[in-house]
């Protein structure tokens, strides 16, 4: 790897070390156009979607690196995670705030 992609990555990291995530996502928005057949920007800017709970985002993120990396188990594990949290965050829609059994809120 070239010194230049090691320490766009380092720097990448401190950003979101110290929770400048709009540095770290300009960032690595640059280094996807500019490598974009490295699937390494693509998951690390996933991993960053995910920290802040934008699961669509990390999950195309992860799914566009797939394509580039395609026998990736820790892209493919990442994957199967959010479609299972998706999966629950869709069942919590039709679930009933009703824990009380309050008649009146039925």
């Amino acid at each position: 790897m070239h010194k230049f992609m090691v320490d766009l990555e380092n720097k990448v990291k401190g950003y979101i070390q110290n929770k400048e995530f709009g540095k770290a996502l300009d960032l690595l928005n640059e280094a996807v156009e500019k490598y974009s057949e490295d699937s390494r920007w693509l998951t690390i800017r996933g991993d960053l979607h995910y920290a802040e709970q934008k699961f669509s985002f990390a999950l195309n993120d992860y799914n566009k690196a797939l394509k580039a990396d395609k026998d990736n188990k820790l892209i493919k594990s990442k994957v199967e995670m959010i479609k299972e949290i998706l999966k629950f965050e869709a069942l919590d829609i039709f679930e009933s705030t009703n824990l009380n059994n309050d008649p009146w809120l039925d």
